[in-house]
């Protein structure tokens, strides 16, 4: 009677301990970095060099961090952290301070976001190696430019609200570690922002038609912890 016994307290544990690996995990850590693309149009009074140049300034490069937490195997919640980074220079027209004509010219732009977000997710095998992942985000969006005109730096800052969505999926790579990739798109557009050159600083608030979009979209891939 005492071996039954030992053995089935053997298996009672060998099932739990099964179990327990099989749980679906509650926290999820994203680590990031991709490439990314403002989907605004140009200001039409802007063409020739200077138009070329604002095209490139449109394209960069994205990193991110998430962390999460789910309440069951489907939704949850978590804090976002993404940012946009583009930089350029080049000689084009302008108008300076003391003058009108050709300069050089650099920018170098960030966008952040910062915020939460809810979640659903879809273990798309039974021993939770692959998950489809979607998440939809409300929070707020920082624009700043460091940029130069001539000898002149110029600091350009704002925010707004912002909103995005995420569509990824993860793959195992290791006991609790994952890949993944994921599509993101984030919107928001300034309404003011400050100017700072030298000793002063200005104010500018923007009609309609003037908003600067920092709606873009980026394509990412990176780490996920599965915790």
């Amino acid at each position: 009677m005492k071996k039954w016994s030992l053995v089935l307290m053997i298996s009672a544990m060998t099932l739990g301990a099964r179990a327990q690996e099989q749980e679906t995990p509650r926290f999820r850590i994203v680590v990031n970095g991709g490439y990314s693309y403002r989907v605004g149009k140009l200001p039409s009074g802007f063409s020739g060099e200077t138009r070329d140049y604002m095209k490139k300034l449109k394209s960069g490069f994205n990193i991110g961090a998430d962390v999460q937490y789910y309440f069951n195997d489907s939704w949850g919640i978590g804090l976002k952290y993404l940012r946009f980074q583009s930089s350029g220079s080049a000689v084009i027209p302008v108008e300076t301070p003391t003058d009108y004509g050709r300069a050089a010219t650099s920018d170098n732009i960030g966008i952040s976001f910062y915020g939460p977000t809810f979640l659903g997710r879809v273990y798309t095998t039974n021993d939770n190696s692959q998950a489809f992942i979607i998440g939809a985000s409300l929070g707020y969006m920082r624009y700043k430019d460091n940029g130069k005109v001539a000898t002149y730096p110029v600091v350009i800052t704002g925010g707004t609200v912002g909103s995005g969505v995420d569509v990824g999926y993860d793959i195992r790579i290791a006991r609790k570690l994952y890949a993944g990739a994921q599509l993101s798109y984030f919107a928001g557009s300034l309404s003011k922002y400050t100017i700072e050159q030298g000793n002063q600083t200005t104010t500018r608030d923007l009609k309609d038609d003037e908003r600067e979009n920092l709606s873009h979209l980026s394509i990412s891939a990176g780490l996920r912890f599965h915790l």
